[in-house]
């Protein structure tokens, strides 16, 4: 019978045998969330229309009502300072700074252009059979002091000087254009409304003094099939002979040197013409930059 009224006790439907509720924990679980979190990258991302290096990106988290999550600290509780990130605009450059950047690059490619244009016209004043020995501004005399008694070998001496500098006027003229192209001057605009050769010298004053040992060296180079050296020595040969003469007298001077400096002289004064030319002459102004620059 005490075991029966033990079984009936603990069955289900007894007062005796009904089990507690349980009690459920609705306190939401914490989870520590970063926010405002940077991530930078050297990667390279490379499609047919796009490329994106060193990318940088910025985020927030929210949760599903809206509510900015804040990052905490160790010690559970939310760290100051750090603000959603701003989806304002930033300012764009300021008109007039952009408008005076843009004219001064057509300015100094109006520069540039001048050079350049002014190369090439006098190429086919300079380069040209005949442009030195034929034209008497052009021709490259016997050097100051060197005096000979030989007539023929005078003429010799002058038609390879001058041939020379023929052959060597389309080498040397390639190298100052290619100069020309990366000509920079801090005040453009100061050499387009100077004198009339001023952007001439102020290139000749920039750039003379590295190139004409490069100059020098393609001189050098033509001299050789013109036989310079040869005509030269033969001038500067003193002989003695029975009456002593004297083929050639005067201090022996640099003959590729004294060519070199013909040549510059020549490529200044032409280049100088080509640029007055083109200041005065609106036809002779073939680029955009220079009838913008030089518009009056």
């Amino acid at each position: 019978m005490a075991r029966l009224s033990l079984l009936l006790a603990l069955a289900p439907g007894s007062a005796w045998g009904q089990a507690p509720a349980p009690v459920l924990d609705t306190k939401p679980a914490f989870m520590q969330i970063v926010t405002n979190y940077t991530h930078k990258t050297n990667i390279v991302i490379v499609t047919n229309y796009v490329v994106v290096t060193n990318a940088i990106v910025t985020t927030n988290f929210y949760n599903a009502q809206g509510q900015l999550l804040m990052p905490v600290g160790p010690d559970k509780t939310p760290l100051p300072g750090l603000i959603p990130v701003p989806q304002t605009k930033p300012a764009g450059p300021d008109p007039a700074v952009v408008k005076a950047t843009q004219l001064k690059a057509t300015q100094l490619r109006a520069v540039r252009d001048v050079l350049i244009l002014g190369l090439a016209s006098s190429s086919n004043q300079i380069s040209a059979p005949g442009s030195f020995s034929s034209n008497i501004a052009h021709q490259i005399q016997i050097p100051q002091g060197v005096t000979s008694f030989d007539r023929k070998k005078s003429q010799t001496l002058s038609a390879a000087m001058n041939l020379t500098a023929e052959k060597a006027a389309p080498e040397a003229l390639a190298l100052l254009t290619k100069t020309a192209a990366q000509f920079a001057s801090d005040d453009p605009a100061a050499l387009l409304k100077g004198e009339t050769h001023a952007v001439t010298q102020a290139f000749l004053t920039a750039h003379r003094e590295a190139l004409e040992p490069q100059v020098l060296a393609i001189v050098q180079q033509a001299a050789v099939g013109a036989r310079l050296r040869e005509a030269y020595n033969a001038v500067m040969l003193k002989g003695g002979g029975l009456l002593g003469s004297v083929l050639g007298s005067g201090p022996t001077v640099d003959i590729d040197a004294h060519v070199s400096q013909g040549l510059w002289r020549v490529i200044a004064d032409r280049l100088a013409d080509q640029e007055r030319l083109i200041r005065t002459d609106a036809a002779a102004r073939k680029t955009p930059a220079l009838k913008e620059a030089l518009s009056p």
